[in-house]
């Protein structure tokens, strides 16, 4: 490892030299002026975040064809390893799913897929499966509990994982403090955990295979399987899939080949040694205001780092497939995901110099730092360059200086800057080429892309795609830095799954910003540094363009039948695995199972007596108070017991059902209510009516 190590510093500190270098005998050919200085000092970083960009995919690139050589298929699981890993004495698997507000469809069709799949591999009975919800919305929430007891009623005689169910009344600390609560509560009885997202699904023998290598190696804490992006339906969304899953290999096997047991942890689909994340992952909260203190939002790069500064091994599981997430369906939607991701990053500046942290962690917080901090670099280097360019255009050349008697004449480097132009693309754009030479040389995988020449055609169409969304991100990143670094913070909701239909004023209004920008760089270089022209066209075009870019790629009614076999196409639109092949038809079961809608569910908790005492059990599972007011449930009972239930808003709605005293004396109003009714209606008892004659 130390020799892979200086031999991959050694390539990034060569590269960026080179760069360097070059760009400065650019730039000084004729003396060095401020601004040349200045564009110098913003072309370091941008080089050296190219050169390691360019050196950890390569290095991906290598490891993965030496890996299929040597290796193969890693993802059998024979009977021998099956008995082994099944022996009562190892600790059980829980697999955790936080949820927010979701489509409760789509994340119990995971759980139900991924229990399938478990259980058809033959191991389900080590696994627990554990919804734990911080959904606030009161109508979504009953939903959850309706879909969780129609999958746990599948359990009896069937190898299925058992499923389990928790909603905190209190959602303090997100995401981070619904895993904390439920490591504080359960993690004593499991040995490890495998964190999943609300969209995330893992083949059952990725989960063996994670699970097995814990088993093995008692020093690792971590192992990150690297989820591929799937189940996209807007173009958008594909080309995101397709280049994830033709390059994105190349940076999970990149990160392992420098890092090695000093690897991280991206946040979900990965398995969790629970003992040493409960010793070691207590997250702090920064001092100081949002957005760069408080709460950790990016809370798995911290982890990853904590746990390894207490000895724990980090591992990325570079080498197995069969994990999966969706992407956001829209531009729109990446972008405000960005946005929090953003301030999460940003927020690592905090911990960058944290004592005895390993130099490795140190690299990882600085990467997801400059993964965002090098769009108002190359922001600012364009600004510059233009700058620059109108100098030189205006400036009269001076022939003659003082004290010397002859003329000293402007010395061009046309050359020079073309070459080192080619450059920098290629360390941007061969790592594309690297992919598609692994991708073209499996033929299984060859074959279900429709061949080599779809799938030539697909990495030239996700090209030129990216090469315009490139600018609008840059913008966008630029603005978040600044908003961020000025003090505004993030807003939390919840990541919409599913696209629209996006209308030409819709997607004016939300790239006017960029839109503008464009146009007046288009008027500032055609005026003033026309020489710049050719040069700034891709930049230019996907400003100018993002109206039109986004109306195109963020249109969720495109017909999919067409898009499996466009250019964008992925082997698993094609040939879906097991556990992917099952989401659709769960997901079609749950629709059913939800079909009534949230006003008869709400009813049924009111008035059904064993709905009731469910619902009140469950909250009394959680043990802790609702936020709202007890003032504010005491006058949504009234108002459902006198007027109905269907005139409570959402907030009445959801303090009643977090109030589990005042729900029972709802439910035996009503109760009562009903037995009056049913009597009235009835008429008078026999005895009575004689007694009355």
């Amino acid at each position: 490892m130390v020799m892979r190590r200086r031999l991959f510093l050694l390539c990034v500190l060569g590269i960026t030299l080179l760069a360097t270098q070059s760009f400065l005998r650019v730039v000084a050919s004729n003396g060095l002026s401020p601004l040349d200085v200045a564009l110098i000092v913003v072309f370091l970083p941008l080089a050296a975040w190219l050169a390691q960009s360019f050196c950890t995919l390569t290095a991906g690139a290598l490891l993965l064809a030496w890996g299929r050589l040597r290796y193969g298929n890693t993802m059998k699981v024979d009977a021998e390893d099956r008995a082994a890993g099944l022996d009562p004495s190892l600790p059980r698997v829980a697999l955790i799913m936080p949820i927010y507000n979701e489509d409760t469809a789509r994340v119990f069709a995971g759980v139900a897929a991924m229990r399938d799949d478990l259980a058809a591999v033959g191991v389900g009975a080590r696994f627990d499966v554990f919804v734990i919800s911080d959904t606030t919305d009161p109508d979504v929430w009953l939903a959850e509990t309706v879909a969780w007891q129609a999958e746990r009623a599948r359990e009896p005689g069937t190898g299925l994982p058992q499923v389990f169910y928790r909603r905190r009344l209190a959602n303090t600390r997100r995401k981070t403090g619904n895993i904390e609560d439920f490591v504080e509560r359960w993690g004593g009885a499991y040995g490890a955990m495998v964190t999943l997202d609300a969209d995330s699904i893992l083949d059952g023998r990725t989960i063996w295979h994670m699970t097995r290598r814990l088993d093995a190696h008692p020093k690792t804490a971590l192992i990150q399987a690297a989820p591929k992006l799937v189940r996209g339906k807007t173009l958008f969304a594909r080309m995101l899939q397709f280049a994830g899953d033709v390059y994105g290999p190349l940076s999970a096997a990149g990160i392992a080949f420098w890092a090695g047991g000093e690897g991280n942890y991206w946040g979900h689909n990965a398995i969790i040694r629970l003992s040493a994340f409960a010793d070691c992952c207590g997250l702090p909260r920064l001092p100081g205001r949002e957005p760069l203190g408080g709460e950790i939002l990016s809370h798995d790069f911290v982890e990853a780092a904590l746990l390894r500064r207490a000895g724990w091994r980090i591992e990325m599981a570079w080498d197995l497939s069969g994990s999966y997430e969706e992407p956001p369906p829209t531009l729109s939607d990446f972008v405000v995901r960005d946005r929090r991701w953003c301030q999460g990053n940003l927020q690592h500046g905090r911990i960058l110099m944290a004592r005895r942290l390993h130099w490795v962690s140190r690299i990882h917080l600085l990467t997801g730092i400059m993964g965002y901090l090098t769009s108002p670099l190359w922001l600012v280097f364009l600004i510059l360059a233009g700058l620059q360019a109108w100098t030189l255009s205006v400036a009269e050349p001076v022939y003659f200086r003082d004290g010397t008697p002859w003329a000293t004449w402007p010395v061009s480097r046309e050359d020079e800057a073309a070459l080192l132009l080619a450059g920098m693309m290629g360390l941007l754009f061969l790592p594309k080429v690297w992919g598609l030479l692994l991708a073209l040389a499996d033929t299984e995988s060859r074959t279900a892309r429709g061949g080599a020449g779809r799938l030539v055609s697909g990495v030239l169409v996700e090209t030129v795609l990216s090469a315009l969304i490139a600018p609008i991100m840059m913008v966008r990143h630029s603005r978040f830095v600044v908003a961020i670094l000025t003090g505004s913070k993030v807003d939390w909701s919840p990541q919409r799954r599913i696209a629209g239909r996006l209308t030409l004023v819709e997607a004016v209004k939300g790239n006017l910003d960029v839109l503008i920008l464009g146009l007046a760089a288009s008027v500032a270089v055609v005026m003033y540094a026309p020489g710049l022209g050719w040069w700034l066209v891709p930049v230019v075009a996907g400003l100018i363009g993002a109206p039109l870019l986004s109306l195109k790629l963020d249109d969720g009614s495109s017909d999919d039948a067409v898009n499996r076999w466009a250019p964008l196409g992925i082997p698993e639109d094609q040939v879906p695995p097991p556990v992917l092949a099952r989401l659709d038809p769960h997901e079609a079961r749950f629709a059913g199972v939800l079909a009534e809608g949230p006003e008869a569910r709400f009813e049924t908790v009111l008035r059904d007596p064993r709905a009731n005492a469910l619902h009140r059990a469950l909250i009394a599972e959680d043990g802790s108070e609702s936020t709202l007011s007890e003032t504010l449930a005491l006058r949504a009972e009234v108002t459902a017991v006198h007027l109905g239930p269907e005139l409570l808003t959402r907030d009445e709605r959801r303090a009643l059902l977090e109030r589990p005293g005042i729900l029972e004396q709802a439910h035996d109003a009503l109760w009562a209510g009903k037995a009056l009714e049913k009597a009235e209606a009835a008429g008078p008892p026999p005895m009575a009516v004689a007694a009355a004659d």
